[in-house]
């Protein structure tokens, strides 16, 4: 599954509503285009008018709310491309409340969860060519914080479970391109990651068998000291048994060039995941 450019709705970034065509819909009032985006955080579930009301004026929405939203869906409707929902009405309306109908094919966010679904079958079925293009998709639909013309309160809990699953995504390509053996290509991807993402011990355990098989053993060692003293420093906790163990086998020179098989030992799946929530 390639990654559509001019995808209807883009919320991984700054919201984004594209024609058929691939030319922008501009939609430029704030609060038009903070309902669409709740309504597109809803995932096409009933968002009631109360619940917009709150999100649109915080705590102090005016008397002429239930007006103003009306309009508001009222010029949405007119603007917004026609969906793949045969039938339906773009945005339905009953009494109290407000849904968008939208296909999963429409939105970036769920492109990226399915792209990362499929791309982490791939990549434990043993098609590791097939998981780096999957991965990779799902990486390419992020632009910038999802949902961001939401107040932070609403979006908190989702953006940190979107923020991990993308972390995760990098660290399942970064062990799929070691399985193919392409240490020089994850070494440069993995000293930006780790800076981005310092307590996240599976980065650091991918970190250290990067460099060795590419010839840098020396720098795998002092990756290593940078993660135990960031680890003690701000979690106080020592390296994981896995992330220690490839350090053992690093002094140990297990893991050097000259000793490198053709494809990576698995071993980034060695770490395990990260000691924070959010990517």
């Amino acid at each position: 599954m390639e990654p559509r450019r001019h995808l209807p709705f883009r919320v991984l970034g700054p919201l984004e509503v594209n024609a058929s065509d691939g030319h922008a819909v501009p939609i430029g009032q704030p609060k038009k285009r903070r309902l669409l985006s709740l309504l597109l955080f809803s995932r096409g579930r009933w968002t009631s008018i109360e619940r917009i009301r709150s999100v649109l004026w915080d705590a102090d929405p005016p008397p002429s709310a239930p007006g103003n939203i009306k309009t508001y869906v009222s010029d949405l409707r007119q603007l917004l491309p026609s969906g793949e929902t045969a039938g339906l009405g773009r945005i339905q309306s009953r009494p109290g409340g407000y849904r968008l109908n939208v296909a999963a094919t429409e939105v970036d966010v769920w492109i990226f969860e399915e792209a990362a679904r499929r791309g982490q079958d791939a990549r434990w079925a043993g098609d590791c060519d097939r998981a780096v293009e999957l991965l990779g998709d799902a990486l390419a639909v992020w632009r910038g914080e999802p949902y961001d013309e939401l107040p932070e309160e609403v979006t908190r809990a989702e953006s940190a479970r979107l923020h991990e699953l993308r972390a995760v995504v990098h660290e399942d390509l970064i062990d799929a391109l070691l399985d193919r053996g392409q240490y020089d290509r994850v070494l440069p991807m993995l000293r930006g990651l780790t800076v981005q993402h310092p307590l996240r011990e599976r980065l650091w355990g991918q970190f250290l068998v990067a460099a060795c098989r590419s010839g840098h053993r020396a720098e795998a060692l002092a990756a290593y000291r940078t993660a135990y003293h960031l680890l003690s420093r701000e979690l106080g906790v020592e390296p994981s048994d896995e992330l220690r163990r490839i350090h053992a086998q690093v002094l140990a020179g297990e893991l050097d060039v000259t000793t490198a098989p053709a494809a990576a030992p698995a071993t980034a799946r060695a770490a395990g995941g990260g000691r924070e929530e959010r990517a």
